[in-house]
């Protein structure tokens, strides 16, 4: 899905929708701002999901992990993006880990002061579900693509939605997010004329 059929998801947006009520302003001042180093866990799989994160800098990604130990990519997330274990405001265990793959910078809101300010603030409630939402709208299409379409075509459509995320992941986190080989996303990128990077890419 396009990032521009999330009318909240870049900071611009979102900040003059908090600055439209004052008092709310104030609030979103107040939230915590966290620091992540890279490889931090900001959710662990199986933990309960009890707040969210609005990126401001860096790139996460969420990530499955098999009882074998194996990891499988599910999405990336850069700044103005939201990440949460779960739909935010339901508190239930994340089927999946958030990990920091840079240093990132995010705003932590908890979902018991959500739903708080979805009471005080009627207007602001909905499109601020909009922009939560976004990211699992995001990961069911993602899905059906893995589903429906060859890996060629995955990549391509991946390089359309992260194109400004792309250049900032190792190639094997990509590969892992396409259900395919890092050998096999080399010969996709070799077919497609595009030069591999050293930087990830085993």
């Amino acid at each position: 899905m396009p990032q521009s059929a999330c009318t909240l998801c870049q900071p611009p947006d979102l900040e003059a929708l908090v600055q439209s009520e004052p008092a709310l302003a104030a609030l979103w001042q107040a939230l915590p701002r966290r620091q992540f180093s890279a490889g931090v866990l900001l959710q662990q799989a199986g933990e309960t999901s009890t707040r969210c994160w609005q990126v401001t800098s860096g790139v996460v990604r969420l990530f499955y992990l098999s009882d074998q130990g194996t990891e499988r990519n599910r999405s990336f997330h850069g700044p103005g993006h939201w990440v949460a274990g779960s739909l935010p405001p339901l508190v239930l265990p994340s089927p999946y880990a958030i990990e920091a793959l840079t240093p990132a910078d995010a705003v932590e809101l908890p979902y018991a002061t959500l739903q708080q300010w979805q009471r005080s603030f009627p207007r602001i409630g909905p499109p601020l579900e909009q922009a939560l939402g976004h990211v699992f709208q995001q990961h069911a299409q993602r899905e059906a693509e893995l589903l429906s379409h060859p890996p060629e075509v995955r990549y391509q459509s991946f390089l359309a939605t992260h194109g400004d995320l792309a250049p900032l992941l190792p190639q094997h986190h990509v590969a892992s997010y396409l259900g395919i080989s890092p050998v096999s996303l080399s010969r996709i990128r070799a077919r497609l004329g595009m030069v591999d990077a050293a930087r990830g890419g085993g």
